[in-house]
């Protein structure tokens, strides 16, 4: 940001990226092996593709995550699109546009950290979170982006959590983050309130 030289550049580290595919391709992941949650996933997509008109987002933090849940799709002939930062943009706006323009497309699968932001998915009226954000803004960020503007059919959202895991201790996390964040803006409406009550005091002395 001050622009000035650097000197030494020893200390310089490579910017995280996420890990895709070919980062986890020496995994072998067996087409059959699955788990409680996976499973979940695909009953719920299931049912919704009885529906005949429900197009669903599924987020993960994980992208090797991504990785085990596609081979499910496959396997139960679903058909679906990707989104996830290992992708350039020309092959990131194709899957927003196969989930928006081709009705077979009813499944998007979405890397949360790409999609939490400036992204419009309402094409689709069904969310999946399928692991648990430590930060709830950022979960809230990746709903807004089918139920928002230009949305108009009703969304459902499924938060799929293991019991007696660390998902729970997260959303006890979540829960003090909310009850901070509405303890902030209800301190601040109120220090509001209490400024325009005096100004308003103030204006009637002069005018009195």
């Amino acid at each position: 940001m001050c622009r000035s030289e650097l000197k030494n550049n020893e200390s310089l580290v490579e910017p995280a990226v996420e890990i895709n595919e070919a980062a986890t391709q020496n995994f072998d992941l067996d087409d059959d092996s699955t788990s409680s949650k996976v499973e979940a996933i695909i009953s719920i997509l299931k049912a919704s593709r009885k529906k005949g008109d429900t197009k669903t987002v599924v987020f993960s933090q994980w992208t090797s995550f991504l990785n085990i849940i596609e081979r499910q799709l496959v396997k139960h002939d679903f058909t679906y699109t990707r989104l996830d930062g290992t992708m350039n943009v020309a092959k990131r706006d194709t899957a927003i546009n196969s989930l928006t323009n081709d009705p077979k497309c009813t499944i998007m699968l979405a890397s949360l950290a790409v999609c939490s932001v400036g992204l419009n998915l309402v094409a689709a009226n069904q969310v999946l979170m399928t692991d648990i954000w430590w930060a709830p803004a950022i979960e809230d960020q990746a709903v807004d982006r089918v139920h928002r503007l230009g949305q108009t059919r009703e969304t459902t959202v499924f938060r799929l959590v293991m019991e007696d895991s660390i998902e729970e201790r997260v959303l006890e996390i979540q829960q003090r983050k909310r009850e901070l964040m509405m303890t902030a803006f209800q301190e601040k409406s109120s220090k509001r309130g209490n400024e325009t009550a005096a100004r308003m005091a103030d204006l009637e002395k002069l005018l009195g």
